[in-house]
């Protein structure tokens, strides 16, 4: 019976270290992996009636703007990180004398706009806001 014994914690203990194996390796592969990018701010305040609006948002990976205007005009800033790990700052302006982006930036990013609403469907603004 005391072999038995023996036999039965010696295979508990191989059960245990094989589920403390898995259980460190399904940790390493989940922190691998890049995390999806979420939003983890966002604020909205839709025109009111004299037309002034604001917004800002940020998200997990680096993206941060924040915008506000009326029917004269908005200003904002736009801010994220590029791919080369570089961090990107830029301004815009846009009234009666159109779209004024500026900062170093600016015109590559203007091109990457437009090159994303080209190639992207209109987004359902009540759907994104959803998390």
């Amino acid at each position: 019976m005391h072999s038995s014994y023996q036999n039965r914690r010696q295979f508990v203990k191989a059960r245990l270290l094989q589920l403390l194996l898995f259980l460190l390796l399904l940790f390493a592969s989940c922190a691998a992996r890049p995390a999806t990018p979420h939003t983890i701010y966002y604020n909205n305040q839709p025109p009111d009636a004299k037309g002034n609006y604001q917004f800002e948002f940020q998200t997990s990976n680096g993206i941060t703007t924040k915008g506000a205007g009326n029917e004269a005009g908005a200003v904002g800033v736009v801010q994220y990180v590029s791919k080369e790990g570089l961090p990107i700052t830029f301004t815009y302006v846009a009234d009666e004398n159109g779209y004024q982006p500026s900062g170093d930036h600016a015109i590559k990013h203007l091109e990457r706009q437009l090159e994303y609403i080209r190639t992207h469907p209109s987004v359902d603004e009540v759907q994104s806001r959803r998390w």
